[in-house]
Parts: structure tokens; sequence; C-alpha cells
């Protein structure tokens, strides 16, 4: 195996990971800063209050997007899996 199949099967590995992790990190990020300004706002300061909305909103946008994440998971094995022969020696 060469080192550039080895640099390619790295990068895509990163690169799905990455893809396959944005929609979920966005809406962490998204929540939490609207719960952090509304708690601003009102001074409320209880840590424990963004856990609850964060966990159903990130729950929420993974059943929508688990049609999407379950096709580049397996577009990426086909391509691992494809290609196995190229991988030996």
């Amino acid at each position: 195996m060469g080192y550039d199949i080895v640099t390619f099967l790295g990068k895509e590995t990163v690169t799905i990971t990455l893809i396959m992790i944005a929609p979920l990190i966005g809406t962490a990020l998204v929540v939490g800063l609207a719960i952090g300004i509304f708690q601003a706002v009102t001074s409320i300061q209880e840590q424990t209050l963004t856990f609850l909305p964060k966990l159903l909103s990130v729950f929420a946008v993974f059943a929508f997007s688990l049609p999407w994440l379950l096709d580049k998971i397996t577009s990426f094995a086909t391509l691992l899996l494809g290609n196995l022969s190229k991988y030996t020696f």
C-alpha cells in the first residue's frame, strides 16, 4: 500500500467525519448561543438550563438527518470495501 492511498483514505475519513458531525455541532452551538443570550437578558444564571434544550435539539436534528448520514457512511464504506484489492501489497 502506497503513501498516496493511505493519505487519501485518511483525508476521506476526516472529511466524512467532519461533514457528518457538522449539523449536530452547529445545532448545539446555535441553541447554546440562544439560551446564553436568553440567560443574559433575564439574569438567570442556572448552568443546567442549557442541557435539555441542547439535548433535544441535537437529537431532533440527528433523527431528521439520519437518512442523509446513513447515505454518507454507506457510500464511504462502499468506496472503502470496493477498492479493497488495491490496498493489499
